[in-house]
């Protein structure tokens, strides 16, 4: 039997979900989302305050939109916390085969907060503080197509060496992009930088993303249920 191998190693993931609840809670989510910039005009004062260059031509709520009371928003966390504990069992799929005892965990949201995107909005490339990071299309506007408003994820290394059919995969593309689709979720590590391309339609684009950070605990009375993974 031979013993070759070949290890992935440091693959990214970045997860794809869909809410199959979507429908019921978008127009309460808009809603919740109408009376906040209503009540909080300048949106972020604190990035603002800082000078900051990310965000151009849109609205950006502080990110502590989790501590607010609205069920809807509370059922649309639920679902963006199966989708980070779904990533994080995934990732370390591994690890937490080799425990002893099977592991119970919890998600803690420590930032969330919505954008709409005017005619022309986008976002430079940054990355977020956290475990993993996440956006979920609220409400995707006229077009949808490829690149309009899309969240894009940069290479997050430089290749080296030569560059030839042979390393086609890691020097060909420098940005990797997720075309929005209404109660889409895309997940992924916290580290990797992304931005999105500019919006170019008249209906107001809105998402809602959150940071995480997943806690291993030994006792839990009621662990979060993953989202299905495609076979």
């Amino acid at each position: 039997m031979s013993d070759n191998k070949i290890h992935n190693m440091w693959a990214i993931p970045i997860g794809e979900f869909y809410n199959p609840e979507h429908k019921e809670i978008k127009n309460d989510l808009i809603n919740f989302f109408k009376e906040y910039e209503n009540s909080f005009p300048e949106g972020n004062l604190d990035r603002a305050s800082k000078g900051s260059i990310e965000n151009h031509n849109l609205y950006e709520s502080k990110y502590n939109l989790h501590q607010q009371k609205n069920p809807a928003f509370e059922k649309l966390l639920r679902f963006i916390s199966q989708g980070f504990i779904t990533m994080s069992n995934n990732s370390n799929k591994k690890i937490i085969e080799g425990m002893k005892e099977k592991p119970k965990f919890n998600v803690e949201i420590t930032e969330s907060w919505f954008i709409k995107y005017n005619k022309g909005g986008s976002v430079f490339p940054h990355n977020h503080g956290g475990s993993w990071s996440c956006v979920y299309y609220v409400q995707i506007g006229e077009d949808s197509s490829t690149k309009n408003g899309s969240t894009y994820f940069l290479r997050p290394y430089t290749p080296g060496g030569k560059i030839d059919f042979g390393s086609q995969t890691y020097s060909s593309e420098l940005t990797a992009i997720m075309d929005g689709q209404e109660g889409k979720l895309v997940v992924w590590p916290s580290f990797l930088y992304h931005g999105s391309h500019p919006y170019s339609g008249d209906e107001n684009r809105i998402i809602v993303s959150a940071n995480a950070l997943i806690k291993l605990y030994k006792y839990s009375a009621s662990p979060l249920s993953k989202l299905p993974l495609p076979k």
